[in-house]
């Protein structure tokens, strides 16, 4: 009877500890030590790499945002510690033109978050 209650209370904990991502407004930037795979690669998952844009497989202009591989091996589309000059700041920021609108789904706190990642080295952390 014990194990069974303890084995109800685990899964109950970890049930209400469930952390999964699904919506870009769920993903929060600290003002600094921006990590990678907390913050910036669930948010262009869930804003840029679908079908149709940046995926792996329909690449809009080649560009993949898929993985940190596919980010940092395309020539200046992040340039560690240089936002201004990263292609990707640039288009965030509405600096560089980009076809469809994807600021409906990135906040302005998400785009400083990004800016930030890019200052601190665009490390894969």
């Amino acid at each position: 009877m014990k194990q069974a209650l303890l084995i109800y209370v685990i899964c109950l904990i970890s049930a209400c500890s469930d952390t999964t991502i699904t919506a870009p407004e769920q993903i929060v930037f600290p003002a600094q030590n921006v990590s990678y795979q907390q913050h910036v690669k669930p948010l262009l998952e869930l804003t840029c790499a679908f079908s149709g844009c940046h995926d792996a497989e329909t690449a809009v202009a080649g560009v993949d945002v898929t993985g940190y591989f596919q980010l940092s091996s395309r020539a200046g589309l992040i340039i560690p510690g240089k936002p201004d000059n990263s292609l990707l700041n640039q288009i965030l920021e509405g600096k560089q033109g980009h076809l469809l609108t994807f600021q409906q789904r990135i906040s302005e706190a998400q785009i400083r978050g990004i800016r930030q990642w890019v200052l601190e080295g665009a490390k894969n952390n």
